[in-house]
């Protein structure tokens, strides 16, 4: 009697067990999207953007046409999809770190919506100053949203190439966008600079010794 109560209750522990350690999305889609509308929700953001996977295209030698590929620039200011490219989306460890993945092209969606034929034209506009402006919004919204704004850092670092030149380029190197990043959280929210989970991180680190 003992022996069958003991095994009752061993599997109601794996049952119970099983359903808090489940991860509370059903799928990946589920999570960005979740995710996506929690940063616009808690941001008060009312432009409607939505949000998908895409995988890289662009496979050529050329960083330009490379790195603008990886952000769908021209599709997001079209049809304001905010995508996650999925190779990076798979180097991720936490929400902090997807939100942060997505934080700057919501930023850049929320953007295209501003100026004439309700923004058709923003794109034409965007550019490495431009890039640096949604990056310090990113910072904002991930806090907003509850999220240590230290993910971009650590997100960038794991996804952003260092290209050797960008003169030619609409975007910035690497290091000066997570550079602009850092000097943002230390301006506005320091706190989130102290010992945490992302501070520790190697990623954090090889910034700190690369850049600070």
């Amino acid at each position: 009697m003992m022996r069958r109560v003991l095994c009752v209750l061993s599997t109601l522990f794996f049952i119970f067990s099983g359903c808090v350690s489940a991860n509370e999305y059903s799928n990946d889609s589920q999570r960005i999207n979740i995710i996506g509308m929690n940063l616009l929700s808690k941001n008060n953001i009312e432009k409607r953007l939505i949000f998908d996977f895409t995988i890289l295209q662009s496979q050529g030698a050329f960083p330009i046409l490379q790195d603008y590929s990886r952000y769908s620039a021209y599709n997001l200011h079209n049809n304001r999809i905010v995508t996650i490219n999925i190779q990076d989306y798979n180097k991720m460890t936490s929400d902090d770190e997807v939100a942060a993945l997505m934080a700057q092209n919501i930023a850049r969606g929320v953007y295209s919506y501003n100026g004439i034929f309700n923004g058709q034209f923003m794109v034409m506009k965007d550019g490495k100053k431009s890039e640096l402006k949604y990056d310090k919004q990113a910072v904002e919204y991930l806090v907003n949203a509850g999220y240590n704004p230290v993910a971009i850092i650590t997100a960038y670092d794991k996804t952003l190439a260092e290209w050797r030149g960008t003169a030619l380029s609409r975007h910035n190197k690497a290091s000066k966008r997570m550079k602009t990043v850092y000097n943002e959280i230390k301006t506005k929210y320091p706190q989130f600079l102290n010992s945490n989970q992302f501070t520790k991180s190697l990623n954090y680190q090889r910034f700190v010794d690369n850049n600070l």
